[in-house]
């Protein structure tokens, strides 16, 4: 019953990980490519140029998210499929890649104020809560202590 709660965890921050990539999917398609040229004659640099102001705007948007949240969207993956295989690997991955999140959604809109920032914000806090839980905790810190670990007032309650 308590890995249940913990798979359940690992399925969630997957789906978080499927829902940013996303995001960060349609912000790239957002972009008309076909106004944005490369001035580069160089092999290996990419100097890009364009006159539209608002294909610049989407573009600055796309690349922004991806450097704010390629990080926390690696840990969050990480985390959830330690959740889901091993069941208590991952725990301090996700509290990490949650508050990563939130910092970057908070840095992210002062950037460019976008209409999502605070739903997964609202989702962030969800999800600490969750690992926090009393059935999470439990089933993520569970194992038994070696008998060198075992100090006389654990093992006989006092």
């Amino acid at each position: 019953m308590l890995y249940r709660q913990a798979r359940l965890l690992g399925v969630l921050l997957l789906l978080q990980v499927i829902a940013m990539v996303t995001l960060g999917a349609w912000l790239f398609s957002t972009i008309d490519w076909s106004t944005i040229v490369n001035l580069s004659n160089e092999p290996g640099q990419v100097r890009l140029h364009t006159d539209d102001k608002e294909t610049l705007k989407h573009f600055e948007r796309a690349v922004v998210f991806a450097i704010y949240f390629l990080g926390p969207i690696v840990l969050l993956l990480l985390s959830g499929l330690g959740f889901v295989l091993f069941r208590r690997r991952g725990w301090m991955l996700a509290s990490v890649g949650q508050a990563l999140i939130m910092l970057a959604c908070l840095f992210y809109y002062g950037v460019s104020r976008p209409w999502f920032a605070y739903p997964i914000i609202a989702y962030c806090i969800v999800m600490i809560l969750l690992l926090n839980s009393r059935g999470v905790r439990t089933a993520v810190g569970r194992r038994r202590l070696t008998r060198t670990e075992a100090r006389p007032e654990i093992a006989h309650g006092e």
